[in-house]
């Protein structure tokens, strides 16, 4: 597998006033310029770098740490459209190609896409895809209710947000089991809720069943003890004014409270909770 486009460690093989030269066990000689390397370095040093092929295709590295490497889905945002492609910002001189038979919208300049960064096989390039559907859901997921994913919000639809699950699969969180603010590029732990025959996935933002309350119960008690020991929360609050303060739904809301006041820790009003003083 080649290096380029990867973050690595290389070793020094000379020392020179253009700058050094590395080693790369499948690349062979790298470059890194005399204005990327530290001061004091001797043959034999290793420096963690970042390879990629110079306008004249030639291996070259550098140490500033672009914002995604190969393999990575990254948020990245055009700088400009000619009639090669679109070139994005990745944090590092040279910009970003996505070709367009790789753009899925058409890009335009100073939007932001999210994007898979591949390593072209023809040309060795690094470059990025929108196209999504060439790397994901391409394998049949095998998860349970209650597993634990990675997810990437990847676009809001009719029916709710398009999600990346763990680099390889598509969700949807529906819009009804959203209660937080969702922006695309966000990374968030989340819940598988059934897998479909599809092979899509549906996702929830908090675990199904009641392993989701004891969690809230927690925040609800983090607030009450911020807050003198009240809150202006109760049985006759709002759903959005609920889910603004905690992020969840009123039912979700409702469940913790009962079972803080099951356990004696709180009272219940209609418009507010108190902690119960202790004797």
């Amino acid at each position: 597998m080649s290096s380029l486009g990867q973050w690595q460690t290389l070793f020094v093989d000379e020392v020179a006033g253009e700058g050094l030269y590395l080693h790369s066990p499948d690349l062979g000689e790298v470059f890194l310029p005399a204005e990327q390397a530290p001061d004091e370095v001797e043959r034999g040093d290793s420096l963690s770098v970042f390879v990629y092929l110079d306008n004249m295709g030639h291996p070259t590295a550098t140490r500033t740490k672009p914002r995604a490497q190969v393999g990575d889905f990254a948020l990245l945002q055009v700088k400009q459209v000619n009639k090669v492609g679109a070139f994005m910002d990745w944090g590092l001189e040279k910009d970003l190609l996505v070709p367009f038979n790789e753009q899925k919208p058409r890009m335009q300049p100073e939007r932001s896409y999210l994007v898979k960064l591949y390593l072209d096989n023809a040309s060795k390039r690094i470059c990025a895809s929108s196209n999504l559907n060439k790397f994901v859901g391409r394998t049949q997921p095998d998860y349970k209710t209650g597993d634990v994913v990675d997810i990437i919000v990847a676009t809001k639809t009719d029916l709710g947000f398009k999600v990346i699950v763990d680099e390889l699969h598509w969700g949807l969180i529906f819009h009804n089991r959203v209660h937080r603010s969702l922006f695309v590029g966000q990374r968030l732990k989340a819940y598988v809720q059934q897998c479909r025959e599809d092979g899509k996935i549906d996702i929830v933002l908090e675990a199904p069943g009641m392993a989701k309350i004891d969690p809230l119960k927690q925040q609800i008690l983090d607030e009450l003890n911020a807050k003198g020991g009240m809150l202006p929360f109760g049985d006759k609050s709002a759903p959005e004014a609920i889910k603004r303060q905690f992020g969840t739904s009123k039912a979700n809301f409702k469940k913790a409270i009962g079972g803080l006041f099951k356990e004696g820790i709180i009272d219940i009003e209609a418009s507010q909770i108190k902690l119960k003083t202790r004797p």
